[in-house]
């Protein structure tokens, strides 16, 4: 063996033994985890009955019946991790990158620790549209959407499976209120289609509990991310403000109202897109979020919220409530509501 495989070999059983020692109470509560504490003991309550011993870093699932000291072995067998993913969790160096190329790697430090931005500035420029890579797989995706955020699994996969929703692989350049920045991964990428089907957009959404990151593929247009239940052609739109808001409304709501509704992200508030919208005919109903930012996109564009469910529960989103339990009946949406859009867009019939 030449130096420089030893030189490796000694890096990567220094990276992986300082992952197995890292403090699994630090890493869970820093992550977004809902956590229990019980004296020394803090249970983690997206995973049953799993804990961490403050004191001795030793864990327990007395669900699985498993138990060890060892971190990596933790987020492995009870939270799903394969061995280079929970390596980079929690250390934030990737165990396959050498020492000398991994000091120019964006997890140089611990994500789950960093108090900067999740998103680098990059250099102005003009960039051509490019769909982000597909990641090999959609743990991180699918465990954010579905334990963090509580959106059922079936709605995450039903996204999935009309090719509309993926997990990015590396970095996604990416735009922000029109600025350009880097996202870190991981990050899930909803696909915007046009009449054809071609991919023309995205809306990114990191995925990691401990940090928030939204935008937009760079190089997506006026297009926007949109989601039809029951049919390609329909005469409502719902407008929502992230994908993520979408799929918890879509959790929530009673599917044989749907009929002949598209629900659409915008990624924020563009009135574009409702002026377009009512331009060709639909009507729309609004469920942007319950804030003054919501209430003046809504007032400026001459039409009231779909539901006001959120108001009368003090909640801010359509995930809120799905996290709070709130049920949604066909009576949630107001006929006067669509009634008064209706008359305002010009609807077909």
């Amino acid at each position: 063996m030449n130096d420089y495989d030893m030189g490796a070999a000694t890096a990567f059983k220094q990276l992986t033994q300082s992952a197995r020692d890292t403090n699994l109470t630090d890493y869970f509560l820093n992550s977004g985890y809902t956590t229990e504490r019980h004296g020394t003991e803090v249970y983690i309550k997206e995973y049953a009955g799993l804990c961490v011993n403050t004191n001795t870093n030793k864990w327990y699932s007395h669900y699985d019946g498993v138990g060890g000291s060892n971190s990596i072995d933790c987020l492995v067998k009870i939270c799903g991790r394969d061995f280079k993913q929970a390596v980079l969790e929690l250390t934030g160096r990737d165990v396959g990158v050498s020492e000398k190329t991994q000091r120019c790697k964006v997890f140089m430090e611990r994500p789950w620790l960093d108090n900067k931005s999740t998103s680098e500035p990059v250099e102005k420029s003009e960039r051509k549209f490019e769909m982000p890579e597909r990641g090999e797989n959609m743990r991180r995706l699918f465990a954010y959407f579905c334990q963090s955020r509580k959106i059922p699994a079936s709605v995450v996969e039903e996204l999935v499976k009309a090719d509309l929703l993926y997990q990015s692989a590396g970095q996604v350049a990416t735009t922000v209120d029109g600025v350009p920045q880097i996202a870190k991964p991981p990050n899930a990428v909803f696909v915007h289609r046009d009449e054809h089907g071609e991919a023309v957009g995205g809306e990114v959404q990191g995925v990691n509990s401990y940090k928030r990151y939204k935008g937009v593929v760079a190089g997506t247009g006026d297009s926007v991310f949109t989601f039809s239940p029951t049919a390609d052609k329909t005469n409502t739109a719902y407008l929502f403000e992230s994908g993520i808001d979408l799929m918890s409304y879509y959790a929530l709501a009673d599917k044989s109202d749907l009929k002949d509704v598209s629900l659409i992200s915008m990624a924020g508030l563009k009135p574009t897109v409702p002026k377009q919208l009512q331009a060709d005919g639909v009507s729309v109903l609004s469920f942007v979020d319950n804030d003054d930012a919501g209430r003046k996109f809504e007032s400026d564009n001459g039409f009231k919220r779909g539901s006001d469910v959120l108001e009368k529960a003090g909640l801010n989103d359509w995930n809120d409530a799905l996290r709070n339990g709130i049920t949604l009946t066909s009576k949630s949406v107001s006929p006067e509501v669509e009634s008064s859009t209706t008359a305002r867009g010009g609807v077909r019939k």
